[in-house]
């Protein structure tokens, strides 16, 4: 069968040429490089750069340059103008509570006063009642002990009048009177320190004039003998008649005594009328400041 032998080897050998042929053909095509990254990036950015142009800016005209300088000078005022209204409505509240303290600083002063009048009113019924005893007779037991009943009684605690001027203080630290604003109301705090300066001066004389009145009292009576007066008093409800309270009989300290204690109740008379002047006027003070600030 050398035929059929013959026919396989070409048939082999022409396969081969195809497989030689198409691997040549395979290596013979073009190879296709990838470019660079900075490339592409570059070549990305020129494409980018031809498609988008830039916009042409229109030039502003005056009017709208003074337009846009207009808003602005608005803005800039209504923000001070708000900032004033605040500081105007802080400034309110801060001299309402000034006025709020001062009221109530007034309140107790009048509760002060009133108590203050009414003892010194007792005071002066029992200076009245000492005066009316004969001094004729004072070395005599019922007369000096009646004296001496109404002398420690009556004149032994001094009554004098403190108003509160916590904020006084505080405004004067604040600026003064400035901070208050309102019409008419600073002045009339003003008259009302005066007023409490004036009683000052007055209560001067008041304690003066006790101080004298008790000097006097001491040269002619035993004060160490007043605890067991009183506590007889207090025990029977009567003015001992039978106690030798004198140190001394001189009739020129009893004179002097007599003529201290009359001058003592004319002082005190006329400090406990400047204190109820005070009062009546501090009532009408209190209603002002709280019409002007609506204050109930």
């Amino acid at each position: 069968m050398p035929d059929i032998e013959n026919i396989q080897e070409e048939n082999l050998e022409d396969q081969n040429s195809i497989s030689e042929n198409v691997h040549s053909n395979i290596s013979q095509e073009p190879t296709i490089e990838s470019a660079p990254p900075q490339i592409q990036d570059s070549q990305l950015q020129t494409e980018n750069m031809e498609v988008h142009h830039h916009p042409k800016v229109e030039k502003k005209n005056f009017k709208e340059y003074l337009l846009e300088g207009l808003m602005i000078f608005i803005a800039v005022t209504l923000g001070f103008f708000s900032e004033t209204i605040r500081e105007n409505i802080s400034e309110k509240h801060r001299e309402k509570d000034y006025i709020v303290g001062l009221i109530n600083n007034v309140q107790n002063d009048t509760s002060n006063l009133k108590r203050i009048i009414r003892e010194n009113d007792l005071e002066l019924k029992g200076i009245d009642s000492l005066m009316k005893i004969s001094k004729s007779n004072f070395t005599n037991s019922s007369v000096q002990d009646s004296i001496f009943f109404y002398a420690l009684k009556y004149t032994f605690n001094l009554q004098i009048f403190q108003f509160n001027d916590l904020t006084l203080v505080q405004l004067r630290n604040a600026g003064g009177y400035s901070v208050i604003k309102t019409r008419n109301v600073a002045d009339s705090i003003a008259l009302y320190e005066s007023n409490n300066n004036n009683i000052q001066i007055q209560e001067k004389f008041y304690t003066d004039y006790y101080v004298q009145t008790w000097t006097t009292f001491k040269q002619i009576f035993d004060g160490t003998l007043s605890r067991s007066f009183f506590y007889y008093y207090e025990t029977t409800k009567k003015i001992p008649s039978d106690i030798s309270v004198l140190i001394s009989k001189d009739e020129e300290k009893m004179h002097l005594f007599f003529n201290n204690y009359w001058t003592f109740a004319n002082v005190l008379n006329g400090y406990n009328s400047m204190l109820y002047k005070h009062l009546e006027y501090l009532k009408e003070f209190m209603n002002f400041l709280k019409r002007n600030y609506n204050i109930e």
